[in-house]
């Protein structure tokens, strides 16, 4: 019996190929869509979970202004046993650093993950000796571990202990061999090295853990502690901010993504959205053929079919297109998982990932299975009464249908708006002025110190022109500083003081990187103390006119305001314009120049890639020995802000389009179930004296009050949700009017394009011949 149903599911399958089609492959792709960023979601709230009480341990931070995730990463190395010794919820605290890191072995370069930990972080961290000493734990010793993985990829079967490794410019020696700790996790560490130790308040530099004790009652120790203020002398830290060691990835974390983690949840939340399209879609097709096979339901139970036999007949065909669905999802899966690791950064096992997808595939398609068992019940009574009884539907008549499709274009409309609305706020990002001019302009960082670099880069080809002061990058910045003031004329009671970032500048410099001055000045010569405040500090200081007047700190030598320039924008857009000053005060260095060079350049047009070739193969051939060469281009760096926004885009984009098909196939299937119903109403109208263009009126009529009341429902619901999301942003796209006739135009003229035809062969049929048939 079940053979006989399958294969009537086959045939029925067969029949209908196109609609078939169209709802297998949507299934599909909501499918994988949906299991891939659940598997994704899943992975980036599971980092660090392997480790011992893991759900203890927390990163401590402090809120900062300076900082462009509003909390500072780095905190004075005396917080740690302070914090112990003050708060008895905490059980242990430790100090670590940590980053990527290039060395050298034997002239050749490798890159591992460099931490920087004591006594402390090495029992928190659970570290394990395999072999050696741990003399690599010794303050300030040029002494190292490294883990078995990085040791057999450097060393392979060679005994490691003693020998040396070229990190910067330091010979570290390898005392010790630890175990590796799995990857998933914040500190992918190959290296080990001793901490610092310094015991002064005023130098931050470390990052501080915590582990809590198992009572603790965290909600409480969180209010507590951010309530607590540290003095020290001079030096005092206050709102402390607890991050947990598994949600580092996503709670502000220290360094962005490649993919957003809220974008990543839209992205899971529009694979479920193509789910319920294409479910429903199908779902819609399977009711009107439950309806048109009235007659062959009738026949069944009237040769002994039970209700049960027949509700596992359809259930059989439902289950078997959510089945094959299945199946061509997984191998969408084979196809596009290189993609989807790369871009994802999912390390784990074909097995592992395959196995975690099946069952995200396996718990979707029975809870569709189940979602739909419902209609397929109903209607298939309804049919059976119809075909035994001889009842119609009434008044209520393909709403069903007319339901389902409403559904299908509400979510196509919220689909095609938003997409519309972030291709809007991404130009928006790359043509609006930003306060500078990045065209062409580029940096390299050579360490150690190379001379003579700048003079030979200016021969280069591709080079227009070389910055021939002593000055960092406006961006990216490898350096800032601050200063905090607290006097200046006309400062308001209100206000306490004012921190503004500090960057050395001159006239050559203002002008390489076209920066633009609203009023006032430029200083001219080398002038002492003299000074350039961007919009967002004037505003912060609160006066009137500021040109003139001097910042200080109590009684010290103060700044005189010579100008205001344009704000300009060099980090995330998210993260509002912070109150900076050029101090044009000569003398002012890069502080990295005693370690490194630095050139500043800018390239011919169009030359980006024969510039980075030419600037790599000279600072190679200037400096053998170098530890590190950095290359980089503002407008290359300016892009990785948006590298979120246009993978989300590009995802929108591919379910846009399929949700756009699954829709117009359902209105299509729709109006040729509508044609074949109504083929006598259209002769009898025919009959009457109707011209083929109000019957094509009729249907048109009837598909145009479907997508208005989608429009009144999707438009205004797609309104709240990009303009929630555009307020993120500090350089905002207007959401222009225009947006909403030139989408309903599109999708009129789809309709048009996808149902015309059927509808216009219906109405041209013969009259005669449709009664004669009937």
């Amino acid at each position: 019996m079940l053979y006989h149903y399958i294969k009537i599911a086959f045939r029925n399958l067969l029949k209908y190929k196109l609609q078939s089609f169209i709802c297998i492959v949507g299934l599909a792709i909501g499918f994988t869509s949906f299991a891939l960023s659940s598997l994704w979601i899943q992975y980036e709230l599971t980092y660090d979970t392997f480790r011992k009480d893991a759900d203890r341990i927390y990163y401590v931070r402090v809120e900062s202004e300076t900082d462009d995730q509003g909390l500072s990463s780095v905190t004075p190395y005396p917080l740690a046993r302070y914090l112990k010794e003050t708060f008895p919820e905490i059980e242990e605290s430790c100090n670590t650093s940590a980053w990527k890191t290039d060395f050298l072995y034997n002239e050749k370069k490798y890159e591992s993950f460099d931490m920087v930990m004591d006594s402390a972080a090495e029992h928190m961290f659970e570290i394990e000796l395999i072999s050696g000493s741990r003399d690599f734990m010794i303050p300030k010793s040029n002494k190292i571990a490294i883990t078995d993985k990085l040791a057999k990829e450097v060393f392979g079967t060679k005994d490691p202990l003693g020998e040396k490794l070229k990190i910067w410019s330091d010979d570290m020696e390898i005392c010790a061999i630890v175990k590796s700790q799995d990857q998933h996790s914040n500190f992918p560490f190959g290296i080990l090295k001793p901490s610092r130790q310094t015991e002064e308040w005023n130098v931050a530099y470390c990052q501080t853990f915590i582990k809590v004790r198992p009572e603790t009652d965290m909600r409480a120790f969180k209010k507590k502690l951010y309530e607590h203020k540290v003095k020290k002398d001079r030096d005092s830290l206050n709102h402390f901010v607890l991050t947990s060691i598994t949600a580092m990835r996503y709670d502000h974390p220290e360094e962005e993504p490649t993919i957003k983690f809220e974008h990543i949840l839209l992205f899971a939340l529009a694979g479920g959205l193509v789910i319920l399209c294409a479910l429903f879609n199908y779902l819609t097709l399977f009711v009107n053929r439950i309806r048109i096979r009235s007659k062959e339901i009738g026949l069944r139970k009237v040769c002994g079919s039970s209700d049960g036999n027949l509700f596992v007949l359809f259930a059989s065909e439902y289950l078997l297109t959510l089945s094959i669905s299945l199946l061509a999802g997984i191998a969408l899966i084979e196809v596009i998982l290189p993609v989807f690791q790369e871009l994802s950064n999912v390390k784990t096992d074909s097995f592992s990932l395959y196995l975690e997808t099946f069952v995200y595939f396996g718990f979707i398609t029975l809870l569709a299975f189940l979602f739909s068992l419902f209609p397929i019940y109903y209607f298939r009574k309804r049919s059976l009464q119809k075909a035994l009884k001889g009842s119609s539907d009434g008044k209520g008549k393909n709403l069903f249908s007319k339901a389902s499709l409403t559904l299908q274009l509400i979510i196509s409309i919220g689909f095609i708006f938003c997409s519309s609305v972030l291709i809007k706020q991404i130009h928006h990002l790359h043509t609006t002025d930003i306060g500078l001019n990045r065209k062409d302009r580029g940096d390299v960082r050579i360490y150690p110190q190379t001379d003579g670099l700048k003079e030979e880069i200016a021969k280069l080809s591709s080079i227009a022109e070389v910055y021939p002061d002593e000055n960092d990058p406006l961006f990216p910045s490898h350096s800032r500083s601050y200063r905090s003031f607290t006097d200046w004329e006309g400062k308001p009671a209100s206000v306490e003081g004012l921190t503004i970032q500090i960057i050395p500048c001159n006239n050559r410099y203002f002008k390489f990187y076209g920066l633009q001055l609203l009023k006032g000045k430029l200083p001219e010569g080398d002038t002492e103390r003299h000074i350039l405040l961007n919009e967002a500090a004037v505003k912060e200081l609160k006066i009137a006119n500021p040109i003139g007047k001097t910042l200080s700190v109590k009684d010290q030598k103060g700044f005189i305001i010579d100008g205001i320039f344009k704000d300009f924008y060099i980090a995330p857009p998210t993260v509002p314009v912070k109150p900076v000053m050029l101090e044009f005060s000569p003398g002012k260095k890069n502080i990295q120049n005693d370690y490194s060079t630095t050139a500043i350049f800018r390239h011919q047009p169009g030359s980006r890639e024969l510039c980075k070739q030419q600037v790599e193969q000279l600072a190679k051939k200037m400096q053998p020995n170098a530890v590190d060469i950095h290359v980089t281009f503002m407008e290359e760096e300016y892009e990785k802000f948006l590298k979120s926004e246009k993978a989300l885009l590009k995802m929108l984009d591919f379910v846009t389009i399929v949700c756009i098909l699954i829709s117009l196939f359902g209105v299509f299937s729709q109006v040729t179930l509508d044609c074949e119903q109504k083929k006598k109403e259209i002769a009898v109208r025919k009959v009457n004296g109707a011209e083929a263009s109000d019957i094509m009126r009729m249907f048109f009529a009837g598909n145009l009050r479907l997508l208005c009341i989608a429009s009144v429902i999707a438009f205004p619901a797609s309104y709240l949700i990009m303009k929630s999301w555009i307020e993120n942003y500090v350089l905002q796209a207007a959401i222009s009017w225009w947006l909403y006739p030139v989408i309903w135009g599109v999708l009129v003229l789809l309709l048009t394009l996808c149902t015309g035809w059927r509808i216009q062969k219906a109405a041209n049929q013969n009259p005669a011949e449709v009664i004669k048939s009937e």
